[in-house]
Parts: C-alpha cells; sequence; structure tokens
C-alpha cells in the first residue's frame, strides 16, 4: 500500500469510535426511568367562619418594626438626711405603783399575873397566865389586840380563894424610837426603835366556877422586843418582854356561901412571849 492509504487508516479509526460512543450514549439515555412531575397543590383558601360568629383577628404585620421595650424605672431617691427624718416616739407604760402594807405581827407567850384577890393575906401571888397578840403597823403607831388568861394553882386553892381571869384587850401603840437613825441596822438601833408603850381598853371575866362577874378596865402596857435574826431577812423573830396591868373601870363582887369578894385589879401581869414579824 502507499503512504496516502497509512495516512488515511488513523482518520477512520477515530471516526469509527466517534460512532460507536454516540451510539452508546443514546442507548444509555433511554435506559434511565424519568420521575412523573408531581401535581400542583391546589391554591390554599380561607376557612368561612360560621354566622354570628366574631371575624377573626387581623394577622400580624410582618412589616411592622417592634414594638418599644418599657423604659427602665428611674432609680431610687436618695435617703432624706437624718435630720429631715420623723422622730419616733417611744411610749413607755409606767411601772405600777407597789402599795406597801404595814407588817404584821403575833406573839404567843407565858407569864405571871400578880394578884392578891381572894387571898387572906392580901399580898399578890404570882398566878401562872397565858397571853396571846395579834398586832399590825410596826411603826411609830400599830394597833394590836390581846388575849389574857390567868388561872390558879392547885396549891393555891387549897387553903384559899383565888379567882380566874379571862380578858381581851384592844390598844394603840406607840414607839418614841421608831425615827430613830432608821437607816442603823445595828442591834442597839433596832432594841431602841422597838421600844413601845400600850395604851387602850378592856373587858374582864373574873370568877370561881360557875360564879363570876365582868367588868371593863383600861390597858395599860409597855414592852421592848429584842431581835433573833438579822435584819435583812424579810420575816423577823423577836423575844418580847412585856409588862401588863388593867384598871378596873368598876369591881364587880362575887357571892358565894354568905362571903362576898369585891374583885379589884391585879398588881400587873409580865410575860415573855416570842413574836413572829411579817
Amino acid at each position: 500500500m502507499g503512504r496516502p492509504v497509512v495516512r488515511a487508516l488513523p482518520l477512520a479509526v477515530f471516526f469509527a469510535m466517534g460512532v460507536v460512543m454516540s451510539a452508546g450514549g443514546m442507548a444509555w439515555a433511554q435506559a434511565i426511568p424519568v420521575a412523573p412531575e408531581a401535581p400542583a397543590a391546589p391554591p390554599e383558601v380561607a376557612p368561612v367562619p360560621p354566622e354570628g360568629a366574631p371575624p377573626p383577628p387581623p394577622a400580624p404585620d410582618t412589616n411592622a418594626p417592634p414594638e418599644a421595650l418599657p423604659p427602665p424605672p428611674p432609680p431610687p431617691a436618695p435617703p432624706p438626711p437624718e435630720a429631715a427624718l420623723p422622730q419616733e416616739t417611744a411610749v413607755v407604760a409606767a411601772p405600777a405603783v407597789a402599795v406597801k402594807r404595814p407588817r404584821l405581827s403575833t406573839a404567843i407567850g407565858m407569864g405571871a399575873s400578880y394578884d392578891p384577890v381572894g387571898f387572906s393575906d392580901g399580898d399578890a401571888h404570882a398566878i401562872p397566865a397565858f397571853f396571846a397578840v395579834l398586832g399590825i403597823g410596826d411603826r411609830l403607831f400599830g394597833l394590836d389586840v390581846s388575849a389574857f388568861a390567868s388561872s390558879a394553882r392547885r396549891s393555891d386553892r387549897a387553903s384559899q380563894s383565888p379567882v380566874d381571869r379571862l380578858g381581851v384587850d384592844a390598844f394603840g401603840v406607840l414607839r418614841p424610837g421608831a425615827r430613830y437613825r432608821p437607816d442603823d441596822f445595828s442591834y442597839q438601833a433596832r432594841v431602841l426603835r422597838a421600844l413601845a408603850a400600850e395604851v387602850g381598853l378592856g373587858f374582864e371575866r373574873d370568877g370561881r366556877s360557875a360564879i363570876s362577874g365582868t367588868r371593863f378596865l383600861v390597858h395599860l402596857g409597855g414592852r421592848v422586843d429584842l431581835p433573833l435574826t438579822p435584819a435583812t431577812e424579810p420575816t423577823e423573830l423577836r423575844l418580847r418582854l412585856a409588862a401588863r396591868r388593867g384598871l378596873g373601870l368598876y369591881s364587880p363582887k362575887l357571892y358565894a356561901s354568905g362571903d362576898v369578894t369585891s374583885v379589884g385589879d391585879t398588881s400587873g401581869e409580865l410575860y415573855a412571849a416570842l413574836v413572829v414579824v411579817f
């Protein structure tokens, strides 16, 4: 073969290859399935509200500017100066005034009544006696009530005719030294402030067994209290030494077996008593 044939051979080969490739591409295109197009959606139709119902609210406008936020609260005002602050007035209830009661006292003691009535010699004989005293007030003035009883011994009744006495007295008490140095709590000052004189009235029953008489009398007496406890104690214990005498306003007469006994005054009574002051 000559040179022109050799030169035309490559061109024929390239042409044949191009024809084959074009046929293969068309066959591949026919083999790929084509998806059917989806039908178009129908246009949205707004629902019709029922009759008598309020109209729906308008749709918000997306193009409207955003609502402005409320302004922040103003800062708190500074506190006023102390001079401008209102002054608070404190109301304090006044404490109740305690009423101080007068001090009370009670005394029980034993002693003797020196009585000449019913004795043939006319002398005063010591007859055992019992005393009880209730008092109110421990200052300058006080008021006391006392009970007094005397009864002769059996030995005296064997040879003599003594009388038994039972009396009740009410009397005032005067303490002249009550205002002497009230802040002095020494023993001597306490004894001095307890010195007292007694003046009052009394009623007495005098007799022997079923035979008796009564009389009114004037009560006279004096006493001193000796403290037995410290002054700081709220309740005091004292030893009282006292003397008493009743001056009758009249003399009753006792009649027995033809004898007449005129009941006069005693020479006096002496006694010691234990006293509680509270």
